[in-house]
């Protein structure tokens, strides 16, 4: 039996070298196993950052966008068939100028007295004096029209009539204020966690 002293180690058995090489390949793949967590770690918070910006990037558009929502309006068309009816009087108050441009002919007998003196005295003498001419009138006169027209009858509509309905006049302000409200704390949220 051989001994062994004190600075000497002990040969290694045949069963003992494999469980070391077990041991080693175990702690080897351990450290492997690790490094690629640690590699797969720092890939995923990369990763993490780069969906956080685009988030960032998604709520401040979101943002903008809601604010172009809210000073969007609604707009459609009404269309409208229906017969109208219509009963009124129209009052037509003017003054005009009316050209007179004609020739008025006379053909009379015109009694008229003649006085005849004779001496101290004056005779009365009946005579008919034909007149036979033609008058030339060119005038403009002004004539003052007030007049009533009565109106009576159906008017056939048949029309689109546009609406445009701004929504800010709706009841959705305070819905869009309170998204509003949730996206503000959305970019607040993501800037306290991006580095």
């Amino acid at each position: 039996m051989a001994s062994y002293g004190a600075n000497q180690n002990p040969p290694l058995s045949n069963k003992m070298k494999a469980v070391l090489s077990f041991l080693f390949v175990l702690v080897f793949a351990s450290l492997a196993l690790n490094g690629f967590l640690l590699w797969q770690w720092f890939g995923f918070l990369q990763r993490a950052q780069i969906m956080g910006q685009q988030a960032q990037i998604a709520v401040d558009q979101a943002v903008a966008g809601l604010s172009d929502f809210e000073n969007a309006s609604i707009q459609f068309s009404v269309p409208v068939h229906e017969k109208i009816p219509i009963k009124m009087n129209v009052k037509f108050q003017k003054t005009v100028e009316v050209p007179i441009n004609m020739t008025i002919p006379i053909d009379q007998q015109i009694k008229t007295q003649i006085p005849l003196k004779i001496n101290d005295i004056t005779i009365p003498i009946e005579v008919n004096v034909p007149v036979k001419m033609n008058i030339p009138i060119k005038k403009t006169q002004k004539v003052d029209l007030d007049l009533n027209f009565p109106i009576e009858t159906t008017i056939p509509i048949d029309m689109n009539i546009p609406v445009d309905i701004p929504l800010k006049d709706t009841g959705l302000t305070p819905y869009i204020e309170q998204l509003r409200g949730m996206l503000q704390q959305m970019t607040e949220s993501f800037s306290a966690q991006l580095p």
